[in-house]
């Protein structure tokens, strides 16, 4: 996740200063948080890359606070960044696969075992996730909230589509 793009597509809408920063991307993005340390580094490099410009503001009450802003530069580097598609994560590397094939491999492990185990974890996953989308619409939570659980529920679909796949061949493997 981009926290740099993040944070210029939040001062798209405006000056902000660290902690609104911090409040806004947890809103925009709600499973995720970010330290403070993370927002000022990040700032910090922004600032560096000539993105994004800070200034104090003088408050009567409180210490004055510094407030950044998004440059043309950094403008151009969001409409860059939102209109360059995501790399998707193709990383074949998992854990499940990796028991598998060793299950394949090992003397008196059978994959199927592995499948079933793995099955299990991802049905009831996939159960407590999707009460938690359902509960969200019914409750009308924020769509940042919905979809984010939509995605979720999507991910443990396939995942379970992909150890069905896994089954029919370990069974056509062993018939042959």
């Amino acid at each position: 996740m981009s926290i740099k793009h993040a944070i210029l597509g939040l001062l798209a809408g405006g000056p902000a200063h660290g902690y609104a920063l911090k409040a806004a991307f947890e809103d925009v993005a709600p499973t995720t948080s970010l330290n403070y340390g993370q927002v000022y580094t990040t700032l910090e490099r922004l600032e560096k890359a000539e993105l994004v410009t800070p200034e104090v503001v003088a408050q009567e009450k409180q210490p004055d606070k510094q407030v950044y802003a998004l440059t043309d530069k950094g403008r151009k580097e969001l409409q860059e960044w939102l209109a360059t598609p995501t790399q998707l994560d193709p990383d074949p590397r998992n854990e499940t696969f990796l028991k598998l094939m060793l299950a394949r491999r090992l003397p008196g492990a059978d994959p199927l075992q592995v499948l079933a185990v793995e099955r299990r974890a991802a049905f009831g996953e996939l159960h407590k996730v999707t009460g938690e989308r359902d509960q969200a619409e019914r409750e009308g939570a924020d769509t940042a909230t919905v979809l984010l659980l939509e995605l979720t529920t999507l991910r443990l679909e396939a995942f379970l589509k992909w150890l069905d796949r896994c089954e029919e061949i370990f069974t056509r493997e062993a018939k042959s």
